[in-house]
């Protein structure tokens, strides 16, 4: 059938950004504290800040998305650049400069100093307006000197030029800026880019969330907006935006490979058992009839000590 060509062809939900009002607000903020730079000609700084498997790195691709393209137009208006696991102010130096695409970036001759001073030229010469640290709880990780070192690199880094820094990590990211006052008055603007809870706010956020994936689905399905099934998949995923895609893209797989109608509980709970929680119990599925409605955060259980902050 029609469905399962396109399913063959390669259909996820992960080849699409899933719009939703946090994402539209931290895309909204980060726009913000761009202008703001620009505007005063200050270097200014943004936290986003949530656990994993909520979309942080799918949002800055999509806000990338919607940057000129360097290769078009000769500049490179905001960079990405995935934090080094161990951090010192020469590994970050030299990320920086590979995603620059700088043909010296891995240069062994070439000292943190040197490094440094050939960013700060490359970042004007390229009209580089915002720098995104991805992955920036590796500053936290890493507890050695060079760590701390690393955290004033940055602090230079926009003393130095009039761009925006983005760091991009999990909860616990904040920590960094606790250890260092001036890079907290730098970073005073943050956003927490949390998981959907229990919430009366969150709720018709979640919503909305769903009922734009649903749109996007290519085969037919039960609807997701009743506060049963609202609840089914929040406990079901977490709240975490990776587990949902991992739900319904196999949902959507099993319901073309069996020729069924559509997407059905039947379909949602075997979907849940193939990829979060393999020996689920039917009391513990919560796309089963026999759910308990308990969150599955027990011992053994796939969400255990989730929002532990030490995690």
């Amino acid at each position: 059938m029609n469905a399962n060509r396109e399913y063959r062809g390669g259909f996820s939900l992960r080849h699409h950004f899933i719009q939703s009002p946090q994402s539209d607000h931290a895309i909204g903020r980060i726009e913000e504290v761009r202008q703001d730079t620009i505007r005063t000609k200050s270097s200014k700084g943004l936290v986003i800040q949530g656990p994993s498997g909520v979309g942080k790195s799918t949002l800055i691709r999509e806000y990338m998305r919607n940057q000129v393209s360097p290769d078009s137009v000769g500049v490179r208006p905001v960079l990405v650049v995935e934090m080094p696991s161990s951090p010192s102010k020469r590994n970050l130096a030299t990320a920086v400069l590979i995603a620059m695409k700088d043909p010296f970036a891995t240069a062994r001759g070439h000292s943190a100093e040197h490094k440094f001073t050939r960013i700060v030229t490359l970042l004007k010469n390229q009209g580089t307006e915002m720098v995104i640290l991805d992955e920036a709880q590796h500053l936290v990780d890493y507890r050695k000197v060079g760590a701390y070192e690393a955290a004033d690199w940055i602090k230079s880094l926009m003393n130095e030029t009039d761009i925006t820094v983005v760091l991009v990590g999990l909860k616990r990211t904040d920590s960094l800026l606790w250890a260092n006052e001036q890079l907290r008055r730098r970073f005073s603007a943050s956003i927490d880019y949390g998981r959907y809870e229990l919430t009366e706010e969150t709720w018709m956020q979640f919503a909305s969330l769903l009922k734009a994936i649903h749109s996007l689905l290519p085969v037919t399905c039960i609807s997701f907006l009743s506060k049963d099934m609202l609840q089914r998949f929040q406990l079901a995923s977490f709240g975490l935006v990776d587990y949902l895609i991992k739900i319904l893209d196999r949902a959507v797989w099993l319901a073309q490979l069996k020729d069924v109608e559509g997407i059905d509980m039947g379909v949602l709970s075997q979907a849940f058992k193939d990829e979060v929680w393999s020996r689920v119990a039917n009391e513990r599925n919560p796309f089963h009839d026999a759910f308990d409605f308990r969150p599955l955060v027990c011992g053994r259980e796939p969400f255990e000590n989730f929002d532990n902050p030490s995690a």
